[in-house]
């Protein structure tokens, strides 16, 4: 046990005692035991603080910091990261469940891979309201050139169920623009990923995720969607010198509202062709993983634009996806179809 690195997993926690005794156990229950878990109570006023206090005074491995007043998510990351102890930093949200060997597994990646410096999972999603289980959400890139390339519109990892060098997250604090609120894992993903660190996934399930209609993401939607809109504008630009207009960039990152036009989504696919083109350009070693991940945004945001867009872009997105079939046709795009449009009462 002593030689192996501590991992501490950082986790904020504000009014979660409903699913927080499951998180903990869940982590206490891992494979790897060489762990402290941070668990940082920010200004709660529910059980919060008891449930915390009950689990520090039966498992030393459970450390508890508070926030005298609630400072928000951005604030609280930082300071877990900042006095976590481990060498390893590991992120966990304090409704959500690791499965036993969650850490096991992401640690041997990092002990095994040095040009690793963090590395994510695939994650299965449950209703918070009710706990059915929604869909399973695979990874959408495996290695750091499907990461760098992923990241160009979407999200590289699952924030939820990373695991890192501590060095790699002291080095990118959160928060490091002004428009990095309610998207600032992405914000920070981008600056990991323009300054040279390596991602990669665990393509399996290892963590379980609550959606709940009355999350941070769904109650601040608006502010949320354009700051990722603005986020990976700037990181396409200095990574690859490409800025499209407005709303291309809108379709391009799958954010489609009520100001893209027919024009703009054949615009924001071309832009998504070109991306793929000159990254495999420059790493032509990656064509099937960068491949999959750009089909995979077709997917996405053809889907967005037949169920969402303006009466123009729904009647225009037929005939894009018989433009694009050779693509949308592939296995894996298929799969990931599948699973977006099959009912939830029959996912198991």
């Amino acid at each position: 046990m002593n030689n192996l690195p501590l991992v501490s997993v950082v986790m904020p926690c504000f009014d979660a005692e409903r699913f927080l005794p499951a998180a903990l156990d869940s982590l206490l229950g891992q494979t790897y035991g060489n762990v402290e878990i941070l668990a940082i109570d920010d200004g709660a006023s529910d059980a919060t603080p008891r449930i915390l206090a009950e689990f520090a005074a039966r498992d030393d491995r459970v450390r508890v910091l508070r926030n005298e007043t609630n400072q928000g998510v951005i604030r609280t990351l930082n300071r877990g990261v900042a006095e976590a102890r481990g060498e390893i930093v590991a992120r966990m949200d304090a409704d959500d469940m690791a499965v036993p060997t969650r850490i096991e597994r992401q640690v041997e990646v990092l002990a095994g891979r040095p040009e690793i410096d963090l590395v994510g999972t695939g994650v299965e999603v449950i209703s918070g309201s009710t706990g059915r289980r929604l869909r399973p959400r695979p990874p959408r890139c495996l290695t750091p050139a499907g990461a760098r390339f992923t990241a160009l519109f979407a999200m590289p990892v699952a924030h939820a169920t990373i695991l890192a060098r501590a060095a790699a997250m002291r080095a990118y604090p959160y928060g490091g623009t002004p428009d990095s609120l309610h998207t600032e894992d992405y914000e920070t993903f981008a600056r990991m990923l323009a300054g040279g660190l390596g991602f990669c996934n665990i393509d399996e399930p290892l963590m379980t995720v609550r959606v709940d209609p009355a999350s941070v993401s769904a109650r601040h939607e608006r502010i949320q969607v354009d700051n990722f809109v603005r986020c990976a504008t700037r990181h396409l630009e200095r990574t690859l010198g490409m800025r499209p207009e407005s709303a291309a960039q809108r379709v391009l990152v799958n954010r489609i509202d009520g100001t893209v036009g027919a024009r703009d989504l054949r615009e924001g696919l071309r832009w998504l062709d070109r991306i793929e083109r000159d990254f495999l350009s420059r790493e032509p070693g990656s064509a099937a993983e960068v491949r999959r991940a750009a089909n995979l945004q077709r997917v996405d945001v053809l889907t967005q634009a037949a169920l969402k867009g303006r009466p123009a872009v729904r009647l225009l997105a037929g005939p894009l996806a018989i433009r694009y079939g050779r693509q949308l046709l592939s296995h894996t795009s298929r799969a990931y179809l599948a699973g977006k449009l099959r009912p939830a009462a029959t996912r198991r």
